[in-house]
């Protein structure tokens, strides 16, 4: 059989397997809460194979198309790595240039050594080491909670809790800042050059990092209540201009999405051959710097994986899926692709009603982009991608990936009961709090670019709580133990306001402290998963505060 049969026949063979692939898919996405779902597949730098289940729309009952816009959150990543890397190659910057140098020494973090030794490709590689921080910046109901212009702030605010180029500790902070360093070198916005610099030259004219929630083509966002039903979300507001537009901001197409990678693939094998950090005709520039394995995970991915900028690396056989919710919510990760040697370089992204995945097999010149629009009870989309992945590469021992998406939807659903039950196990009992009064006011965090207010509660006659004082920002407090409230709510009132279920038990705890008087001045919260709680001090009266202003104030 000649080279060219035998190759046809191959793909012949591969693109049966994956249409033989869609009911496990569609069970998937029962099993996981997705009301739709949108796949692509290259190969051999064709496009191979598309499909889409469910529904863009749920109340109109309309399916999604390769042509359906999603929120691709993290994927976005990929993009601002991509646009640093061409200012690398056109002599703007180097990896290695200091961050402070960029821009300008006024620049400086908590941790001095982070001051002196952070480079680009640290930021780009999640491995400064930084508390996460995502509380302070994403509300309820999809607002934002901190400006644009907050960024370096805050960034140079932010505590290290794990030592500097150790492991990853991701960041979407990191991908922030690397969109300011972008705007000092380039002179543009972060959002006009990725348009001129990526998405224009490539043609993927139904993508962009606005608002296009009314764009007739676009996945609405939702959430999955317990009983399976499907629960509409206020539509996004992560977009160019706003903070975290480099990390997380671009809206895009499975077809768009395959030109992505088509770009990719190709590029990244020419720079590769060549040694040359551009590829002819294209505009992806040091590719092979940020898909090599720059920064290792930590357990169980520590052997087979590594970030490098916007991609992770692995070698099959690998356990895949490190930068998604799955791990914490299975006994473990499966392994993919058992009897495979080939390199896998993918990512995946989350936003408040999306979730997605995509795959780079780039001896193949292969690609895999799967797109939803739920917040889902597991991330519906890595494990459909993994099936997926398999399928192509024709792996004999295949995962059983609705077992994996049944296995971690029950747990996560079991989460929100837990807590409650973990509360109650550790509470003291009979214990009393300070008069309620004694609680009121705003609470500032050390930079004083976040507070918490703290008003009555009419309802209950108890108390409540307002990031930023905003009125979509409020919880309803429970007394727990002394001077300990808790604003912990069942997994259907979070998923309802948008927000992610996936927060540890402590962040839903603030604790309230006296001074030496015995007035309460300050509490503590612990709203990062891996730091000690933060103090917040009670105003004095004088302070500054941000004000998103679409939000009324909460009256007091």
């Amino acid at each position: 059989m000649s080279s060219h049969r035998k190759t046809r026949t191959t793909t012949a063979l591969a693109l049966t397997r994956l249409q033989d692939v869609g009911a496990t898919i569609a069970e998937i996405c029962a099993v996981s809460g997705t009301p739709g779902l949108s796949y692509g597949v290259l190969h051999e730098g064709r496009v191979l194979h598309t499909g889409n289940f469910g529904h863009r729309n749920v109340e109109a009952q309309l399916p999604p198309t390769s042509d359906t816009r999603y929120a691709i959150g993290s994927l976005t990543k990929a993009f601002t790595a991509a646009a640093v890397g061409i200012l690398v190659e056109d002599g703007k910057t180097t990896w290695d240039a200091s961050v402070r140098d960029v821009l300008g020494d006024g620049f400086h973090f908590s941790n001095p050594t982070l001051t002196q030794q952070m480079s680009v490709l640290d930021v780009l590689s999640h491995r400064m080491g930084l508390q996460r921080s995502n509380q302070l910046w994403h509300g309820n109901d999809n607002t934002l909670l901190l400006e644009k212009s907050k960024v370096i702030p805050h960034m140079q605010y932010i505590k290290t809790v794990q030592p500097f180029k150790s492991t990853v500790h991701y960041s979407n902070w990191g991908y922030a800042l690397a969109g300011a360093i972008i705007e000092k070198l380039s002179g543009d916005s972060w959002g006009t050059y990725v348009e001129k610099g990526l998405l224009a030259p490539l043609h993927m004219n139904d993508s962009d990092s606005i608002k296009s929630a009314d764009h007739d083509n676009f996945a609405k966002p939702y959430t999955v209540l317990d009983d399976h039903s499907f629960q509409l979300l206020p539509s996004l507001n992560v977009q160019a201009g706003s903070i975290m537009d480099s990390s997380q901001s671009i809206r895009s197409t499975v077809n768009d999405m395959l030109k992505w990678c088509q770009a990719l693939v190709k590029a990244y094998s020419d720079q590769q051959k060549t040694g040359q950090g551009h590829s002819a005709g294209s505009p992806l520039k040091q590719l092979s710097k940020q898909m090599s394995g720059l920064t290792p995970f930590a357990k169980p991915f520590d052997t087979d994986s590594a970030y490098g900028m916007g991609w992770v690396r692995a070698q099959l056989p690998a356990i895949l899926g490190a930068v998604g919710c799955n791990p914490g919510f299975v006994k473990s990760m499966p392994t993919a692709g058992r009897g495979s040697e080939e390199t896998i370089i993918y990512h995946q992204g989350s936003l408040a009603g999306y979730t997605s995945s995509l795959f780079l097999i780039p001896h193949t010149q292969s690609a895999i982009v799967v797109l939803s629009n739920s917040i889902s009870l597991n991330d519906c989309a890595d494990w459909v991608g993994q099936l997926i992945l398999e399928a192509l590469l024709d792996v004999e021992e295949r995962n059983d990936y609705v077992e994996h998406a049944k296995e971690s939807a029950d747990a996560h659903l079991a989460r929100y009961p837990a807590m409650r039950e973990s509360f109650e196990a550790s509470r003291s009992p009979d214990t009393k709090p300070k008069s309620l009064d004694a609680f009121l006011g705003k609470y500032y965090n050390e930079l004083g670019d976040f507070y918490i207010e703290i008003t009555p509660n009419q309802q209950s006659n108890g108390l409540q709580l307002a990031f930023q004082g905003l009125d979509s920002q409020i919880w309803k407090m429970e007394h727990y133990q002394h001077d300990s409230f808790l604003w912990l709510m069942s997994r259907d009132e979070a998923v309802s306001r948008a927000r992610f279920p996936y927060s540890p038990e402590k962040l839903y705890k603030l604790d309230f402290l006296a001074n030496e008087g015995g007035e309460i001045d300050s509490l503590l919260w612990a709203h990062d998963a891996d730091g000690p709680p933060e103090k917040f001090h009670r105003s004095t009266g004088g302070e500054t505060h941000l004000r998103a202003s679409s939000q009324k104030p909460l009256a007091v």
